[in-house]
């Protein structure tokens, strides 16, 4: 059965492809919703820095406190807004870049995690209600909540990324689409997606597309670039691991699906740019699987299913044990940790 979040792919095809964001108004409040889970407006978009809990968080901030400030790659010439007018109003056309989950330097991290998984397991535990509106905004189904947030990956995003995020009001999970900051502490699945925002425990989806004027909630952060936003989508197949760049020495690692920091390695063969590539130049880095063939990062989304050896990053045959695939060399001597082996 297809997944409700590669439902949304559509959605997300059109984002990046030509349905744009038209700016025209001034920074305002927050917005709502209703219903059991609520259809997502693409008329507001909020404003999210890194440590803000956002409107109507679930849980009380399961982040660790940022190493350094995460931001974007500089471009020769940066865009417009945030730049603002007289009323703090920003204008023009503007096409998110959309990247798989996938991508190598999407996603930064440190041996230490970037959020306590077994922390928002409990906060959610602890009040059944929000548990069950936890699970309608995350679109789960039938999958435990913390079966879910167990098999999680904690990163920082590394450039202004688009999602639908989900406040807690009245009783539900309420929609709206967000522009996360640089930096921001998220929890993402198999599929590079991000799916939990860790400073207010909130779900996270695909974005929803903007078509005409969109009313701009919140104030941009110092550097913010509507031409240098990202949105995620779905990496082809699932993946063993992906590729983010330590933020302490700005070198890449390879972290497994599910772990926290506690196991990452070094790839045995590097992306084919540094660390500090711009994510929003296309010549700068590729999408995996596209002109990356024939490299660690291109092989994981193009290698058939169940085939022979599974390159670093690689999808995860049908079948096979989590953390099974070929092996890696180890980044420091110690002990290995998986995240709720002892849960």
């Amino acid at each position: 059965m297809r997944s409700p979040i590669g439902r949304r792919s559509a959605a997300l095809v059109a984002l990046s492809a030509g349905v744009l964001i038209t700016a025209g108004c001034g920074w305002g409040g927050s917005g709502g919703g209703g219903g059991e889970r609520s259809e997502p407006s693409g008329k507001d978009l909020h404003f999210q820095p890194v440590a803000a809990p956002g409107p109507d968080p679930f849980t009380s901030s399961t982040a660790a406190a940022p190493l350094a400030p995460v931001k974007p790659a500089e471009a020769a010439a940066p865009g417009s807004p945030g730049r603002e007018g007289a009323r703090g109003t920003a204008t023009g056309t503007r096409t998110p870049r959309a990247l798989p989950g996938s991508t190598p330097g999407l996603y930064g991290g440190s041996p230490s995690a970037s959020c306590d998984v077994e922390r928002q397991v409990a906060l959610l535990a602890g009040e059944p209600a929000k548990a069950r509106a936890f699970a309608r905004g995350a679109a789960l189904g039938r999958t435990p909540v913390p079966e879910f947030l167990r098999g999680l990956t904690p990163v920082v995003v590394r450039a202004d990324v688009r999602v639908t995020a989900h406040g807690y009001r009245d009783g539900t999970a309420t929609a709206f689409q967000s522009v996360l900051q640089a930096g921001t502490a998220v929890m993402v699945d198999e599929y590079g997606m991000p799916r939990v925002r860790c400073a207010g425990g909130t779900p996270l989806g695909a974005p929803v597309a903007a078509q005409g004027s969109v009313h701009y909630r919140g104030k941009p952060w110092q550097g913010y670039d509507a031409d240098r936003v990202v949105v995620v989508h779905r990496a082809a197949r699932p993946v063993d691991a992906l590729i983010i760049v330590d933020l302490v020495d700005h070198s890449w690692v390879e972290r497994r699906i599910g772990t926290d920091g506690g196991e990452d390695r070094t790839p045995g063969t590097p992306p084919p740019y540094a660390p500090d590539a711009d994510l929003t130049d296309p010549e700068a880095v590729k999408a995996p699987g596209s002109v990356l063939s024939g490299t660690a990062a291109g092989r994981a989304e193009s290698a058939p299913p169940g085939g022979g050896g599974r390159a670093v990053g690689g999808p995860r045959p049908a079948g096979a044990p989590r953390g099974g695939g070929a092996r890696l060399t180890a980044r420091a001597a110690g002990p290995r940790r998986r995240r709720g082996a002892d849960a």
